[in-house]
């Protein structure tokens, strides 16, 4: 009896130098851009026409935008959750048909991508206290808007793409004093029935801890999505990347 008492005082003794619990909270501010090629077409009657964003749509240009990121590590499992909302918007003119809307029409479009995603990984230490591999799983809550509309008052197309997209995810840290290097990528591909699609989600941040429970970092996000099939009755074409620095602090403890 004494043994086993023995034990399990040894083992409570030593289970706070084996379990880790870390909770960080992020904000910051996002410089991006949105680039690449949209097409609509109402109905299945025939192939929808790629549009360049700048051009067609007068979109393209440089957006700030507020980012928010949580993270809770247990020291096996790591918990993130990020997030933001972009908005963009300009005038164009199509040289092709955008749903509802003629060729050679000169239109005023609005633009706006949420984006909310959740990841849960594995820490795996390569170098203990120093390096580590995350392998994982996320999901990605994806809301693309876009209002199109012509500037005559005559026709009007929205495009709303919504939902959650999960992701096959990989995350690496590397952690060297009061510096620490972030970097995670999450894929989807998919070809179901007459839809296409990918998602690259991808993000690398620099941080570093001037203060204790303080840190300051800046990073680059970088979101490729391409769809290319018929939805909802209605065939689209979108193929365009959203990208941009960030900067901003935040608590670790």
């Amino acid at each position: 009896m004494r043994i086993r008492l023995l034990a399990a005082g040894f083992g409570l003794l030593t289970l706070p130098s084996c379990f880790q619990f870390e909770v960080a909270a992020q904000a910051g501010y996002a410089n991006f851009a949105v680039d690449g090629n949209i097409g609509y077409v109402n109905g299945t009657s025939g192939p929808a026409v790629d549009q360049d964003i700048e051009s067609a749509f007068g979109l393209g240009d440089d957006q700030g935008t507020p980012v928010v990121r949580a993270e809770v590590d247990t020291g096996v499992p790591v918990i993130t959750v990020s997030a933001f909302m972009f908005e963009d918007s300009g005038r164009g003119r199509l040289n092709a048909d955008f749903g509802d809307i003629s060729a050679g029409l000169p239109v005023q479009t609005d633009f706006e991508l949420t984006s909310i995603k959740g990841a849960y990984t594995f820490d795996i230490p390569i170098v203990p206290g120093i390096a580590s591999i995350q392998p994982g799983i996320a999901v990605n809550y994806f809301d693309l808007f876009i209002d199109a509309r012509d500037t005559l008052g005559i026709s009007q197309q929205t495009v709303d793409l919504t939902g959650p997209i999960p992701l096959a995810y990989l995350r690496g840290e590397v952690e060297l004093g009061m510096f620490s290097l972030t970097a995670e990528a999450g894929y989807l591909e998919v070809d179901v029935d007459d839809v296409s699609g990918s998602l690259l989600d991808a993000e690398a941040q620099l941080a570093i801890n001037p203060a204790p429970l303080l840190e300051l970092f800046v990073g680059y996000r970088l979101l490729e999505f391409q769809v290319d099939g018929q939805i909802d009755g209605d065939t689209v074409d979108t193929d365009f990347t959203l990208s941009g620095l960030m900067i901003g602090g935040g608590v670790r403890f």
